[in-house]
């Protein structure tokens, strides 16, 4: 069996753009475990995500507990062994109270990518020294909704739709730099635009199909 971390924030847990925040039954990592078992594969799909996470900065307004790297190792370690951990962080990051650039958030990927590198998640015994595969996520641009001054939570996002268009060029900086694999979101995948931060249900049903086709071939490897 394979075994695959999904470490991301509330795009990932399953807040979509209606539904007044319920968590949605077929959120993307539910749904590519089902299109990974009908390929054929023996997997099972770990779920941390937490909506609000940051990549490594915390979260004086609604809490440190959001900050990613302070919580990255333990979730390694308390689900380990993992095969691959796939992580897709950054949208929180662009909020204004933060005051990131995309080169930041970057730093902040840099971080986390540092702390799979460092832990012994990997497939074997408590005490084999191997590491997890990962797997790097740009997430998509913030939707154009997010430009818009009539929007409720207009002024927390003001700003963040360009450098969420910078993003994945400063991802793929840090991580053709530390040799991991870059997903680039963008390409199969568009933020909504009723809610600018979110996506919409069936988003999630695309999102799924084309991550498992990338995967599938990693896994294979």
């Amino acid at each position: 069996m394979k075994r695959i971390l999904v470490f991301g924030d509330s795009n990932s847990w399953g807040y979509t753009d209606e539904d007044n925040g319920q968590r949605y039954e077929k959120r993307w990592p539910v749904l590519l475990n089902q299109e990974l078992i009908q390929k054929g594969f023996n997997t099972e799909i770990i779920e941390d995500c937490l909506p609000g996470r940051t990549t490594n900065i915390d979260d004086l307004q609604d809490g440190i507990h959001l900050n990613g790297a302070k919580v990255l190792k333990s979730s390694l370690l308390s689900h380990s062994p993992i095969d691959f951990v796939i992580i897709l962080l950054g949208t929180n990051d662009l909020k204004v109270r933060f005051q990131r650039s995309a080169e930041n958030i970057a730093d902040g990927i840099k971080e986390l990518i540092q702390i799979v590198f460092e832990t012994n998640s990997g497939s074997g015994s408590w005490h084999d020294q191997n590491k997890s595969k990962l797997i790097i996520i740009c997430p998509p641009a913030l939707g154009e909704k997010s430009n818009d001054p009539t929007w409720l939570n207009f002024e927390e996002w003001v700003g963040g739709l360009e450098k969420s268009k910078q993003l994945y060029s400063s991802f793929e900086k840090v991580c053709s730099q530390m040799g991991v694999d870059l997903i680039d979101a963008n390409q199969f995948c568009q933020s909504s635009s009723i809610d600018p931060i979110h996506w919409s249900k069936p988003m999630h049903q695309k999102f799924s199909e084309n991550l498992a086709n990338i995967i599938d071939q990693k896994i294979k490897l």
